[in-house]
């Protein structure tokens, strides 16, 4: 198999930016109390998953891609189906065997996005809202897996915040897709929210989650999170959110505002990452801190 074209197969960014985000939920779980071996073998997980899931939707999709995006591996011939099946399968089982020595909650976790992925690549990402909430779903387990490969101290803690605002800022990713795509999607019955519900409501309901994730924005310094968040969060991710927010409630704006939001998870990460080294001091927010910044939020609402 050419090496060009199954890193294209796999997606390779996009594995590698599953890879960081558990890298972060690890780190961020652990306060950079690193078992390198533990880590490592957590990342490996998420990206022979990651990438096993690619690729099966590949598979699912060549017919469709044969039209839209013909020079894909499968449809313009450099990889057979019946490799891509084969890989697909390998990556899963290699995952899954790389899960058993982190214990039975990452061995669980690993089998369970094997499969909603598999659903997604079938059947769920014509459904519109089940397959965004699988996406979402899948999107934060990456996060979270980091956390259950630690797994000592107060762990959850620490990793469900990064794992919550992953999950809320890709369901309205994917919210905000469904609206770009609205007129493909009707024509083709795929039941988005901005199809069953209408435009003016999905962007409604997107700028609703990304106001609850502002607003909840500064809970990790609570948990011993570092002045380095808090600045991240202020000067870089906060602004590409409300970039989002602002966007007028539009087919034509709903690609600048699912490109804030890719902005708004890479700051994300870095602030989680960061904010949780040790060697960078703390900082304390007050709670008249959380009423001034919900008075602004309010504001702009």
């Amino acid at each position: 198999m050419e090496v060009k074209a199954f890193l294209q197969l796999i997606r390779i960014h996009n594995v590698i930016g599953a890879m960081l985000g558990d890298l972060m939920g690890y780190l961020v779980s652990s306060f950079w109390h690193v078992n390198l071996v533990q880590m490592v073998l957590s990342m490996l997980v998420v990206g022979l998953v990651a990438g096993g899931g690619y690729v099966i939707n590949d598979y699912f999709d060549v017919n469709i891609d044969k039209i839209n995006k013909p020079d894909r591996p499968i449809p313009s011939g450099r990889i057979s189906e019946l490799k891509a099946r084969k890989t697909a399968l390998s990556m899963f089982v290699a995952g899954v065997l790389f899960s058993i020595p982190l214990g039975i909650v990452p061995f669980s976790i690993a089998m369970f996005t094997i499969v909603m992925l598999y659903l997604y690549a079938k059947d769920l990402k014509r459904t519109g809202i089940p397959g965004n909430l699988t996406v979402a779903l899948t999107n934060g387990l990456s996060i979270f897996y980091g956390g259950s490969a630690y797994m000592e101290g107060d762990w959850l803690l620490k990793v469900i915040l990064p794992t919550l605002y992953s999950f809320f800022l890709t369901l309205v990713r994917e919210f905000v897709k469904g609206i770009e795509d609205y007129n493909g999607d009707k024509a083709n019955s795929v039941t988005t929210l901005a199809v069953t519900k209408g435009i003016g409501t999905a962007w409604k309901i997107s700028k609703i989650l990304l106001i609850l994730v502002i607003v909840v924005s500064p809970l990790p310094i609570l948990f011993g999170f570092n002045l380095s968040y808090i600045l991240l969060i202020v000067v870089a991710f906060i602004p590409s959110v409300v970039l989002s927010l602002i966007q007028k409630p539009s087919i034509e704006s709903a690609a600048k505002a699912r490109s804030y939001l890719k902005v708004s998870m890479l700051t994300g990460i870095v602030a989680f990452l960061l904010g949780s080294a040790p060697f960078i001091p703390k900082v304390y927010l007050s709670q008249h801190a959380y009423l001034i910044l919900f008075q602004l939020l309010s504001s702009l609402h």
